[in-house]
């Protein structure tokens, strides 16, 4: 079986380019780098480094198990943070964690309420991408999640979500006077759209080309929050979630928002760690997401047979 001691010095070897270099960095004589190398070679059945003029230089070989290597390194990095995360868990508080079409937008003002109404509550609001929400959630060092992923997993309790994308557009552009627009008026007009691999702009994709129109694309981006910084500078329209949306009028972005027909359905999941019980904090802000979105006229749909 390999050890962890032979992997450690093949790295520390070729990344600093000698065995001298490796056994100060690593904290081991020179001798035993040598020997864990060789007895490395030996169980894998092919050489990692070969001499040339005086130097080591990694073979072919040992540049692909490099590769492999790094991968198992980083892999023991994602354990430490892991092993933090869990560690640094502070029970009666609240830490939610979210990806950032949310984070950026719609929860800072729905944590700030819950404070100012909770006086002494320690809390944190973090922000990633989905796929990492949903890993702090299934090592439990979160109370509550929000993410944008159909992955599921027994660690994780989630409840899907979902609301209907609105049309944002330059306040001085004539589709400001319109009050709902639909594929027909974006004929022509330089349009803001997402990644091909978004679920709303498949959507709309879908939509348009029913509708028989092509979309005028000047640019693409990752996150809403862009799309709308670029429709303030006049670039062109977007279609976004309504949080963002919302979020960019009331920092005062140059915008208007209009309706869409037909829907164009976003969705993202709320998730909760499952070995442990929903927290109250966690359930009062939930509570107050939907609350805060019927008030700013955003219809949220949940099955109303999941526990929210």
């Amino acid at each position: 079986m390999i050890k962890f001691q032979q992997l450690n010095a093949f790295k520390a070897v070729y990344e600093l380019g000698t065995m001298m270099a490796a056994s100060a960095h690593i904290h081991v004589t020179q001798p035993a780098i040598s020997r864990l190398v060789a007895s490395l070679e030996h169980q894998l059945g092919f050489a990692l480094f070969q001499r040339i003029r005086g130097r080591l230089v990694p073979t072919d070989k040992g540049t692909a198990f490099y590769l492999e290597v790094g991968k198992a390194f980083s892999a023991l990095e994602h354990l430490e943070h892991s092993a933090r995360d869990i560690a640094e868990q502070h029970h009666g508080s609240l830490h939610i964690t979210a990806f950032p079409m949310l984070s950026n937008s719609f929860l800072p003002a729905i944590l700030g309420r819950l404070m100012r109404e909770t006086p002494g509550l320690k809390a944190s609001l973090k922000s990633y991408r989905s796929e990492e929400v949903l890993r702090r959630t299934e090592i439990q060092s979160c109370d509550l999640g929000f993410a944008d992923t159909d992955i599921t997993s027994a660690s994780v309790t989630a409840i899907p979500v979902w609301g209907d994308c609105v049309c944002i557009v330059p306040a001085n552009s004539e589709l400001a006077a319109v009050p709902c627009l639909t594929p027909a008026d974006l004929s022509g007009v330089p349009f803001i759209r997402y990644e091909n691999s978004d679920s709303a702009q498949q959507a709309l994709d879908r939509e348009l080309q029913l509708a028989g129109i092509h979309s005028l694309d000047v640019v693409e981006v990752s996150f809403a929050s862009v799309a709308a910084l670029l429709v303030a500078e006049g670039l062109g329209v977007a279609v976004v979630d309504p949080f963002t949306a919302q979020h960019a009028q009331l920092s005062g972005l140059n915008i208007v928002i209009r309706d869409f027909h037909p829907r164009i359905p976003y969705r993202f999941q709320i998730l909760y760690p499952a070995f442990r019980p929903i927290s109250e904090l966690a359930r009062a802000f939930v509570d107050s997401l939907f609350s805060q979105a019927e008030d700013a006229g955003i219809r949220l749909r949940y099955d109303r047979n999941d526990d929210l």
